[in-house]
């Protein structure tokens, strides 16, 4: 099971965006061990982590953000990223180059020499 924890500013900076992100995080991804520690528990945490000031993002005890990051960026980075076909590339691409032409239409004609005339 994948942890995350959002460490606090020691100010109490941005508390109520991490913890609007953390009631979004949790509903959409219930599977996901989620944890905010409060200003005076993430002084220490940070300083671990050779940082002076947050709010910071680990996950499973690295630190992935410093700040608090875009919500599609967050879950890209904990559960990867939703594929689908305009981000699938070349896979959607092949996929439809293999698909069979319809039955009506005409073959491209290769043209002539050139010019006539």
């Amino acid at each position: 099971m994948t942890e995350v924890v959002f460490l606090s500013s020691t100010q109490g900076y941005q508390m109520a965006r991490v913890q609007e992100m953390v009631e979004r995080l949790r509903a959409d991804h219930p599977e996901l061990k989620i944890e905010i520690l409060g200003p005076d528990e993430s002084g220490p945490v940070l300083a671990e982590h050779k940082l002076k000031f947050g709010p910071a993002v680990l996950v499973d005890g690295r630190i992935e953000f410093v700040g608090i990051p875009r919500y599609r960026m967050l879950v890209a980075r904990v559960v990867g990223p939703k594929v689908t076909e305009r981000t699938a590339g070349d896979k959607a691409v092949a996929k439809a180059s293999a698909a069979p032409a319809p039955s009506g239409a005409a073959a491209p004609q290769a043209s002539g020499t050139g010019s006539s005339g």
